[in-house]
């Protein structure tokens, strides 16, 4: 017994030992530490409170609110719910327009079979399609083509920055670098997301973006995610734009000293998709010269098309394209493949590729699309003129033809493929013999008769659509018409002679 006392006093000594030296220790540690740092010691002495201030409140029990149902009420909530549509109902006047909707039935070109079984079930002349230079049916890229896809596959199953590069997609960048004339290009997959890719990579919340308000539904969307503050320009009109830039550089010269100047962009298109015109890029390129804005030109539609080797707008003017900042292409109009591209700056390139989400994210483009267009590209830098001058030619007779036509108005620049077709306001005024204004779904309504008419000759139009709620501004009902240099004199003159007809059967018509 002895022994076992005197154990347990040796250990009571120990831990008060142990007690007394910790204490001490945390004492001169809180002594050293309110002589040279008090503030500290507040701050912990106030983290300490509140974990026991956490640990010792009244934890919330979520049991305490459950509400109890029977079966019944169950029952009749599940009745009462009612899901949101996923999209907006369709009018009535959408549900016939979708009704109508015209399919065909086998591969594109100037000459298509419809599904529907349209104009006696025989093939009709195509005026719908984006085939420019007639290359999307052409037997030599149809076999190339053939050799690509047993050689490379379907899909490269990747984005470009893991393992969906193929030795072609490099090529094909140096080839169109080469073809603009500018210093770099990156491929897209899909030319609608390369716009979307590329505006958002460089201008960012806090930027300037003075655009036209004429660009096509891609730019606008391409705008509005780049967060940056928005100013347009009456569409083409360059004492706008003048006056414009001359507003946002006075609004920002009080900022100066202050914070970081932000970037600022000027953005329109090459050939507008919506209206036809062109862009008088020399005037631009003076004015961001003057302002020191940069330039973000999209020429989806004018790329294979304008200029004397078919190289877009800068060969159009004759413009250096290092003038253009970020100059931004399709490879679906003019070349029949697809994709996108953006030509720029080596810097600017590389950038996109960490950048760029279209770039990043998504599935290169399939190697059988990259050498059709790289075939494309080659065979119109070869013979420029034999592509090019028979569309010119035949853009020219076709808008000579139209606008003879009496009471349709014709719109659109003199060298471009895209036209836009409408009945004059003094026809519309004529038609309505009932009286009261015109609305848009009455225009519309009367320019799909307009098309099914020209169906009955064999000629297939249909009139240009719209996300009528998100455009900036919606442009006028039209009839949108494309040259391809595929086109014969006479399926030409068959188109006209089609609209022609079809303008006096519908104006003669009592509404």
């Amino acid at each position: 017994m002895t022994h076992e006392a005197e154990g347990g006093t040796t250990q009571r000594g120990l831990l008060r030992t142990v007690w007394d030296f910790t204490f001490r220790m945390i004492l001169r540690y809180i002594k050293n530490s309110y002589k040279d740092d008090p503030f500290r010691t507040f701050l912990e002495a106030c983290l300490i409170g509140f974990i026991i201030w956490y640990i010792t409140k009244q934890k919330y029990n979520i049991g305490n609110n459950e509400i109890v149902l029977s079966e019944k009420e169950i029952d009749e909530l599940v009745e009462e719910w009612r899901p949101e549509p996923l999209v907006p109902e369709l009018t009535d006047f959408e549900r016939e327009m979708l009704d109508k909707s015209v399919l065909i039935d086998g591969p594109n070109g100037t000459k298509v079979h419809l599904a529907s079984g349209g104009s006696n079930n025989k093939p009709v002349l195509n005026f719908t399609s984006y085939n420019f230079l007639g290359l999307a049916d052409s037997p030599g890229l149809e076999t190339r083509a053939i050799g690509t896809l047993r050689k490379y596959g379907v899909g490269s199953c990747g984005p470009p920055g893991f393992y969906g590069t193929l030795d072609v997609h490099m090529e094909l960048e140096k080839q169109v670098a080469a073809f603009i004339g500018h210093s770099a290009a990156i491929l897209y997959s899909q030319a609608f997301t390369t716009t979307l890719s590329v505006v958002p990579c460089f201008s960012k919340r806090g930027d300037v973006i003075v655009a036209d308000e004429g660009v096509s539904f891609a730019v606008q969307q391409a705008v509005l995610l780049s967060r940056s503050k928005v100013h347009w320009f009456k569409h083409n009109d360059m004492a706008d734009l003048e006056r414009v830039l001359g507003e946002v550089n006075k609004q920002l010269a009080g900022r100066r000293g202050k914070k970081t100047l932000p970037r600022k962009f000027i953005i329109t298109e090459g050939l507008f998709h919506n209206t036809g015109d062109i862009a008088p890029l020399d005037a631009i390129v003076d004015l961001k010269r003057r302002y020191k804005f940069r330039i973000i030109l999209d020429e989806s539609y004018s790329f294979g098309i304008l200029g004397k080797r078919g190289a877009g707008l800068t060969d159009h003017f004759n413009i250096d394209p290092h003038e253009i900042d970020l100059l931004i292409g399709s490879l679906c109009y003019g070349v029949g493949a697809s994709g996108g591209f953006c030509c720029a700056d080596k810097d600017l390139v590389e950038h996109q590729r960490l950048s760029g989400l279209g770039y990043c994210f998504s599935a290169s483009m399939p190697g059988i699309l990259t050498v059709a267009a790289s075939d494309a590209i080659q065979a119109l830098e070869a013979s420029p003129e034999k592509f090019l001058a028979g569309l010119r030619e035949n853009t020219t007779l076709l808008r000579t033809l139209l606008k003879r036509i009496a009471g349709l108005q014709v719109d659109g620049a003199p060298d471009s493929p895209i036209i836009h077709v409408r009945l004059s306001p003094d026809t519309l005024v004529r038609m309505k013999r009932s009286g009261g204004a015109w609305t848009k779904t009455d225009i519309d309504r009367v320019l799909n008769e307009l098309s099914d008419e020209a169906l009955k000759d064999g000629v297939l139009l249909l009139p240009a659509k719209y996300v009528d709620d998100h455009e900036h501004i919606l442009p006028n009902s039209s009839i949108r018409i494309c040259v391809s240099t595929a086109h014969t004199r006479k399926e030409i003159e068959k188109c006209a002679h089609a609209v022609k007809s079809a303008v006096s059967r519908i104006t003669s018509k009592k509404r």
